[in-house]
């Protein structure tokens, strides 16, 4: 959708609530690139948003990166794109091995600041709430036109908001469409998704994939749920009818040449895109993002601890019994804090080891490299990690809880982009409605105290949907798990995944050691969990195998250097399967 007025000029790409009148009537208000912001802030939905005023440009995307830029230097001048091999092929750069290495860190990768830095050379991206100026000479400067909420607003109040920037986040990837197509997970969040679709004139086709377990009650819930949406049209289809987790391995999988994504199945979403189109969908709703946004973390205890202690104490009784802890791990867990460098420094000490989920609190979740790491590849992640702590980068929000729940919808933005680009193919795209900018920010203004109810899950997504998902619904207090299905898909690609790493082009490059993941791969697992290293190292492998041929991938690696400028075998320009 586009808009000219005068000698501005404005562009926006995706779903967005905006009509062509209505973008330039407040096009004809805007006298430099900053104003700008009134009228991104005025939309709902999410999208790109380049605009041009007097020979400046400003291009954005939004908070969570579901919509993303990246920028480099081509021949001196900037140059923005959504994907960052498009500006690696322009500018002839290759992939940076010590960036790679990073990839390495399970289970989300580079921690703040060092997750806007593309694993291709040269290429940075935007991080939540900036933008980008490139002036007329090509120079470029990054601006922040967007700051998290001081969590101020009490839940009568906030409940509205989150449930108004709900509806219209669904309302804007409806419009114009004949049939939408949902998962139905049986969990809240997809759950909710449906029954704000219901409500609009569109047909509704919901699949629900149905675990292997026969413990999971996803599979009731969502039964539940189906009989009272009558009028949309409801697909059950066992877990062992998909391909099933690990199904990738089976094949020379072209991924997402971005980078290295985990939790990106592509035969899983080829499956799930291959029934959106079937029914005439062109776009598939998920509820990725609700988890980060509205059930209350261990951060968020941390911050109701230091702003409200009396009011907390139910609560931290409650954490403290669930997890087992004793009294001095449970004050040193939520009392203490520490500066964002001194924890992105100290993090570079904690990265081997064993991952214990649910222990201790941090500005983000702790990362860890896969045990079969080499000792040059460690050093070099823990020399990065260090140097990066000295810059003394300010966190994405003054409130540890903020900065954690942006780096996970960060991610998840991130898992929505590549799932989208995946199936391209199919004529469908992947929708988070929790990710658009104005339910996060909605979400993030409830004040801190409201976020947690022992007797409720998410309390604020309950209460914002309360009159629109039934109450019988609402008040689901458990949640289903797919653990026992990656059990299942790793038990029969199991071969397929012992060939891969026979030639492991990662432990070409000196970055692991193979015989490491093939002794994972014949170990029995007592917790789901500690398959998040061999998730990550089977992503980094994939993406590599992935690139186009005339990229070579080094034997041996220079991670040893002190120096993040590294010479690259190969420098010819790379092209994403063909697109520019």
């Amino acid at each position: 959708m586009t808009a000219e007025a005068r000698d501005a000029r404005i562009a926006l790409f995706g779903p967005v609530s905006a009509t062509a009148e209505a973008l330039s009537r407040r096009l004809q208000r805007v006298r430099s690139v900053s104003d700008a912001d009134q009228v991104a802030r005025a939309l709902h939905g999410c999208f790109h948003l380049v605009a041009s005023v007097g020979g400046l440009v400003r291009a954005q995307g939004s908070i969570s990166g579901a919509c993303q830029l990246f920028y480099g230097s081509v021949k001196g001048v900037t140059i923005a794109a959504d994907r960052p091999q498009t500006l690696a092929a322009m500018a002839g750069t290759g992939v940076d091995e010590e960036l790679l290495a990073m990839q390495l860190l399970a289970p989300f990768g580079p921690p703040w600041p060092l997750s806007t830095r593309s694993v291709w050379r040269g290429v940075r991206a935007l991080g939540p709430g900036q933008h980008l100026e490139i002036r007329p000479n090509g120079s470029e400067r990054t601006r922040t036109h967007w700051t998290p909420p001081e969590p101020v607003v009490p839940l009568a109040v906030g409940a509205g908001a989150v449930r108004e920037a709900l509806e219209n986040a669904v309302a804007v990837r409806i419009r114009g469409s004949g049939t939408i197509s949902a998962d139905l997970s049986g969990g809240k969040d997809s759950t909710s998704l449906c029954f704000l679709t219901a409500r609009q004139d569109v047909s509704l086709a919901t699949l629900h994939l149905c675990s292997s377990d026969r413990a999971n009650e996803d599979r009731l819930w969502a039964e539940r749920s189906a009989a009272l949406l009558p009028d949309a049209e409801h697909v059950t289809v066992p877990m062992g009818d998909t391909p099933g987790f690990f199904a990738e391995s089976a094949l020379a999988a072209r991924q997402e040449l971005e980078a290295p994504l985990t939790m990106t199945r592509r035969p899983m979403l080829e499956y799930i895109a291959g029934f959106a189109a079937s029914r005439g969908a062109t776009r598939h709703l998920q509820g990725i993002g609700a988890d980060e946004l509205f059930r209350p973390s261990l951060m968020s205890l941390h911050a109701l601890v230091r702003s409200r202690p009396l009011a907390a104490v139910p609560h931290v009784r409650a954490v403290k019994s669930m997890r087992r802890w004793n009294a001095v791990t449970t004050v040193r867990s939520l009392m203490g804090h520490r500066t964002y460098p001194q924890w992105l420094a100290a993090s570079a000490d904690q990265i081997t080891g064993e991952r214990v989920l649910g222990t201790g609190v941090g500005w983000e979740v702790a990362s860890r490299v896969p045990p079969w790491t080499t000792p040059e590849a460690v050093d070099a992640i823990r020399r990065l990690l260090r140097r990066t702590a000295a810059e003394e980068p300010e966190p994405l929000s003054p409130l540890p809880v903020h900065h954690e729940m942006l780096r996970l919808m960060q991610a998840n933005g991130t898992i929505v982009r590549a799932s989208s680009r995946v199936v391209a193919d199919h004529g469908v795209s992947f929708q988070a409605p929790f990710l658009d900018d104005q339910v996060l920010t909605a979400a993030m203004s409830i004040r801190l105290v409201d976020r947690h109810r022992a007797d409720l899950v998410k309390p604020i997504l309950t209460a914002a949907m309360r009159g629109i998902v039934p109450d019988g619904i609402l008040d689901r207090q458990t949640k289903g798990d797919f653990g026992p299905d990656l059990y299942v898909g790793l038990r029969h690609h199991r071969g397929h995944l012992l060939e891969i790493f026979q030639d492991s082009l990662l432990a070409r490059m000196g970055l692991i050691d193979a015989a490491g993941p093939r002794a994972a791969l014949r170990t029995m697992h007592a917790d789901a969990g500690l398959l998040m290293p061999l998730d990550m190292t089977l992503a980094n492998e994939l993406w590599l195998r992935s690139l186009p041929s005339h990229v070579s991938v080094p034997n041996g690696s220079p991670l040893t250097r002190t120096s993040s400028s590294h010479t690259v075998q190969n420098t010819k320009p790379v092209l994403a399967e063909g697109r520019p």
